[in-house]
């Protein structure tokens, strides 16, 4: 910049004549628009190395799925504190009879009841899991399970329940957590041959 400025101040001094003054701001008017060319090919060309360096990057997708082995893990010692811990303050939660909880604390105390009565013995097995990514920070996981040991609204365990349980998750200050969540149970269908 200085050196153009210096060129401008010589082009335009009065020591020289017109001619020669308007040759030389010809030719810092060029050196110019190619200065100018040469910074936007610059910009343009490291405005999506910029970009991708910002953008957060998925995690590593045990990450995520972690959170599905957590959720039982915290099931299967009744504890609904840390239970609750892996929602978000605003989450949603369905459950296999489509109940719908709205809120940490909602999703906390309905468990707590739950896990008082019915599921005080149960114990819930993470069978397989997948997930995906939706954007860097939200992932969708997708857990299979088996449930044993639901008493129902009677004292006598019910046989075995299998299910789905799918969550979206949202990345938090570099933690995952439950911002939604629907749970659903295998049942058979009628007048569908077995292993369809």
């Amino acid at each position: 910049m200085m050196r153009v400025s210096v060129l401008v101040r010589v082009a335009a001094s009065k020591e020289t004549s017109t001619t020669t003054r308007y040759a030389r701001c010809q030719v810092l008017a060029r050196a110019a628009r190619v200065t100018v060319k040469a910074a936007a090919a610059v910009a343009i060309l490291a405005a999506p190395l910029s970009l991708a360096w910002s953008k957060p990057r998925p995690a590593d997708p045990q990450e995520a799925q972690a959170v599905a082995r957590a959720f039982a893990e915290a099931w299967n010692r009744h504890d609904m504190e840390a239970f609750a811990a892996l929602f978000s303050a605003r989450a949603d939660f369905v459950n296999v009879i489509g109940l719908h909880w709205s809120g940490r604390a909602e999703i906390k105390r309905a468990h707590e009841a739950l896990h008082a009565t019915r599921m005080k013995r149960s114990r819930l097995t993470i069978q397989a899991t997948s997930s995906r990514w939706l954007r860097p920070e939200v992932a969708l996981v997708h857990a299979t399970w088996e449930l044993v040991g639901d008493t129902g609204l009677g004292t006598t365990p019910q046989p075995a329940r299998h299910g789905v349980l799918s969550l979206v998750l949202v990345r938090d200050s570099g933690r995952w957590l439950i911002e939604a969540a629907q749970n659903t149970d295998i049942v058979p269908l009628p007048n569908v041959p077995p292993g369809q």
